[in-house]
C-alpha cells in the first residue's frame, strides 16, 4: 500500500512537470531579435544628385551670431535628402506579418559613406564639405568633420539605389566614327553634344570601338566632339555616346576641423576614419555616430562651371 502511494505520488508529480513544460513550449513568444550581422546593410540614399548647397559652409549655417541659420535643430535645413537636406540616420527595425523583421538601422553606431560626382571639367573634378548632425529637440548643429574630395576614374555605372549613373547630360546612340581622327559626329539629332565642354569624359562603345571611358578633346560644334584615348578598329555608324558619367571619389581628405575623438580607426583612436584614399579605388569616410538622429552632407566649392570643380554630387550610406 505504501508503496502504491509512493509511485502514485511520483506519477501525480511526473505529470504536473511534463504540464508546465508544454506550458512554456506554448505560452512562450518566440522573440527574434535583429541580426548582429549587418556586413550585407544595404546603402541607403544620404544625399540625393545635387550641385553645392552653397558658395561656402558659412553660406549654408552661419554659426555666428542668432540669426535663424544658426544651426538650431529646429532651424536645421528643412529640404529633403532628395534636395539635400538632413538624412535620419535613427530608424527601427519592422516586424513583418511573416514573424520575420526587415531590415533596420539601430540607433548611431558606425556608418560608411561614399561619394560620387559628375565630371563637368577635367579629371580630378573637385569638391569641398563638411558633415554635420543634430542630436535631438533643441539640440545644437555639432560640426563633425569638414574635408574636400577628389573624383576618380571608377565609373558608378549604376548608382546603389539602381539608377543610371551613365550619361545624364548627353546620351546618343548611332553616333558616325571615324577611326582615323577619333571623331564622333551625329546629324541625324540637331545639337546632340550640346553641352558638351572639352575636358568632359565621355563613355564610348559601338562596333570596332572598344567601350571605355574617354575624353572630350575637341568639341567642334553641338554634332561634332573628338575624344582621346579612344581604341577602335575601323570606322562605325552605330556609336554610342555618353557624356558625364558620374564616378567615384577615389580621394577624401579631412583638415584640421575634424575633431572627434572615438574608436572608427583603432590605429589613431578617432571617430572618423578615410578609407582606400588616394587609390583609384572607391574612398569610404567612415565615422561613428553614436548619439546623433541627424546627419547632413554640406557640399561647396562644386558648382561644376568653375575651374575643375566637380557637380551633381551624391552621397550614399550605410550601417557598418
Amino acid at each position: 500500500m505504501k508503496a502504491i502511494k509512493k509511485y502514485g505520488r511520483a506519477t501525480v508529480a511526473g505529470i504536473l512537470l511534463l504540464a508546465v513544460v508544454v506550458g512554456m513550449v506554448f505560452l512562450v513568444y518566440p522573440v527574434k531579435a535583429e541580426p548582429v550581422d549587418t556586413y550585407h546593410s544595404s546603402w541607403h540614399l544620404v544625399r540625393e544628385t545635387a550641385d553645392e548647397d552653397g558658395a561656402s559652409f558659412a553660406a549654408v549655417y552661419d554659426l555666428t551670431g542668432v540669426g535663424t541659420t544658426n544651426g538650431h535643430f529646429a532651424d536645421k535645413d528643412s529640404s529633403t535628402v532628395a534636395n539635400g537636406g538632413p538624412f535620419h540616420i535613427v530608424s527601427r527595425p519592422i516586424r513583418m506579418q511573416t514573424g520575420q523583421y526587415a531590415e533596420g538601422i539601430s540607433a548611431g553606431g558606425k556608418w560608411m559613406f561614399a561619394i560620387c560626382g559628375k565630371n563637368y571639367n577635367n579629371t580630378d573634378d573637385t569638391a569641398s564639405f563638411n558633415v554635420v548632425g543634430w542630436s535631438k529637440t533643441n539640440g545644437m548643429l555639432q560640426n563633425i568633420c569638414e574635408g574636400s574630395i577628389v573624383l576618380g576614374t571608377q565609373a558608378v555605372v549604376v548608382y546603389p539605389d539602381g539608377g543610371d549613373a551613365l550619361g545624364e547630360l548627353i546620351n546618343e546612340t548611332g553616333v558616325t566614327y571615324t577611326h582615323a581622327t577619333k571623331t564622333f559626329t551625329d546629324t541625324g539629332d540637331t545639337g546632340a553634344f550640346d553641352g558638351a565642354a572639352v575636358g568632359m569624359l565621355a563613355r564610348v562603345t559601338g562596333t570596332n570601338i572598344t567601350d571605355a571611358i574617354v575624353q572630350v578633346t575637341t568639341v567642334t560644334d553641338a554634332n561634332i566632339i573628338i575624344c582621346s584615348g579612344v581604341t577602335s578598329t575601323d570606322n562605325t555608324t552605330d556609336a554610342t555616346v555618353q557624356i558625364n558619367p558620374a564616378f567615384w571619389a577615389d580621394t577624401i581628405t579631412l583638415d584640421e576641423t575634424t575633431k572627434w575623438s572615438g574608436s572608427c580607426d583603432p590605429n589613431t583612436n578617432t571617430q572618423i576614419a578615410v578609407w582606400n584614399s588616394g587609390d583609384n579605388e572607391v574612398a569610404l569616410l567612415v565615422i561613428d555616430t553614436t548619439g546623433l538622429e541627424w546627419i547632413q552632407f554640406v557640399f561647396y566649392d562644386c558648382d561644376a562651371a568653375t575651374g575643375d570643380e566637380a557637380g551633381d554630387i551624391t552621397v550614399f550610406g550605410r550601417k557598418y
